[in-house]
């Protein structure tokens, strides 16, 4: 899968193109996805607000170019919350959004990725995903376990990348952070190249709309789209209150008009589904054309729908 590529940071002014480029070590500059706080070095408690924490995240996600096809961030601390009181409701965020964890060849051990230790998680694009969990960890132990399940080190000028080849596989492991990917994972380059995702207009005003969630889910458009950027948000007040949450950015007003109304057909046509759901136009500082869907959940509809199942609402902006 190619990248997808955003132009302009105006909210009417967002374009996409597919990037030609592969996967591979320029990609890797995208890792640029994850190094320092970006800009004037926010911290997560001082992005007070609805989306404060998310847009924390997304400052973290640096690239060059292009943008990644898409991003996960789960605030882990509260998704193990959920599981904790039903781990069949939320077993679709036992893995944080970390496809590393569904490996099958993946040891008992997880290379230290043990999500009860994990705080926040962020993996970035599709085709060949990459990221970081923050969190609790022991670092010697980690390294020592990845020693003996055949990993070497490759040093950087960030610190020393755990590699190993026949996995496809390279970790840095921190006492506060673990980063992951592919074998050409090199942290060294991440840290201080490229632009924030958070700079850009529309994944902020994505991140406001979305506000306080446990996990969210961005999705950079195919070449040409009308919906270049979208985002699913899951929200839960307890483990038997949660809802979802569609945002959309559009090219223009007329767009965002046709999207309401085939979100509102569909809607309309799914009523057993999305009982008590409400479509309204993107209400968002940057004043981005957009669409907002809210989708409530009857207690025997698991979260994670929307993404797996429940698909007509986003293929409804994707068809645009």
């Amino acid at each position: 899968m190619s990248a997808v590529e955003v132009h302009g940071t105006g909210a009417r002014g967002a374009r996409v193109r597919r990037a030609g480029a592969t996967r591979g070590v320029g990609a890797l500059t995208a890792l640029a996805a994850l190094g320092a706080l970006a800009g004037g070095g926010c911290t997560l408690s001082e992005r007070a607000g609805p989306g404060g924490e998310l847009l924390a995240a997304l400052g973290e996600v640096r690239y060059e170019s292009p943008p990644p096809t898409g991003l996960t961030f789960v605030d882990a601390a509260r998704a193990n919350e959920l599981r904790a009181e039903d781990p069949e409701r939320f077993a679709f965020v036992e893995a944080l959004g970390t496809p590393l964890l569904n490996l099958r060849d993946l040891p008992a051990e997880r290379y230290g990725l043990d999500p009860d230790r994990a705080e926040t998680t962020v993996t970035v694009d599709f085709a060949a995903p990459f990221g970081q969990w923050d969190g609790d960890f022991d670092a010697a132990e980690i390294r020592e376990a990845l020693a003996a399940d055949g990993f070497t080190e490759r040093e950087t000028d960030a610190g020393p990348v755990w590699v190993n080849h026949d996995r496809g596989l390279g970790l840095m492991v921190e006492d506060d952070r673990i980063r992951w990917g592919d074998e050409q994972l090199d942290p060294s380059r991440t840290e201080a190249v490229g632009e924030p995702l958070a700079e850009q207009e529309v994944y902020r005003d994505l991140a406001s709309c979305l506000g306080t969630v446990y996990r969210a889910d961005f999705v950079q458009a195919a070449e040409g789209a009308e919906v270049p950027v979208y985002a699913v948000g899951h929200r839960a007040e307890a483990a038997d209150d949660t809802s979802t949450v569609l945002c959309a950015v559009t090219e223009d007003e007329a767009t965002a008009e046709a999207a309401l109304e085939r979100l509102r057909e569909e809607i309309e046509e799914g009523q057993t589904r999305y009982a008590g759901a409400e479509a309204a136009p993107l209400e968002a500082e940057g004043g981005s054309p957009g669409v907002r869907v809210t989708v409530p959940d009857r207690p025997e509809q698991r979260p994670g729908r929307l993404l797996a199942r429940d698909t007509d609402l986003t293929d409804a902006l994707r068809a645009l």
